[in-house]
């Protein structure tokens, strides 16, 4: 069983940072930014002949809080299933797509929600959709993140 938050804390204290860019650019994986046909995914992951590469297709990322999920998504995959020999498509949906989707949206739910900030969010008494408002994230991601509290 992979250990999201380990991984993730362990990421965070070699690099100092959550954002998923300086992330990838510090692993050496490369993002690339385009736009894409609407019935493109809006993200993915490939690895070619050894090299890590993030694909973010802008014709379909809602914001900036949308492209940074994508790519702490896509990050994950770079990292947990870079020698598994598929093409990751990511189209931003929550339905049951696979153990890899699964890990990948694990992983995108702990680098982005700081849990040092749990504390004084549920001070505040918010609902799941009002968390994911405040942690800039889809409300599914806080469901994986903090399963036990919801």
């Amino acid at each position: 069983m992979i250990n999201y938050k380990v991984r993730v804390r362990n990421l965070i204290r070699k690099y100092h940072t959550r954002n998923p860019c300086k992330l990838a650019n510090e692993l050496g994986i490369e993002i690339h930014e385009c736009f894409l046909s609407e019935n493109m995914p809006k993200g993915f992951f490939k690895k070619i002949l050894g090299k890590k590469f993030i694909v973010i297709n802008l014709t379909r990322v809602e914001d900036e809080y949308d492209k940074e999920f994508i790519l702490a998504h896509e990050l994950g995959h770079a990292l947990y299933h870079s020698s598994d020999n598929a093409f990751f498509l990511h189209d931003h949906t929550f339905y049951q797509r696979g153990k890899f989707e699964v890990e990948a949206n694990k992983f995108a739910a702990e680098l982005l929600i700081d849990e040092k900030e749990i504390d004084k969010v549920c001070l505040q008494n918010m609902n799941i959709e009002q968390l994911g408002c405040y942690f800039g994230v889809p409300k599914e991601l806080i469901s994986l993140k903090f399963n036990k509290f919801f």
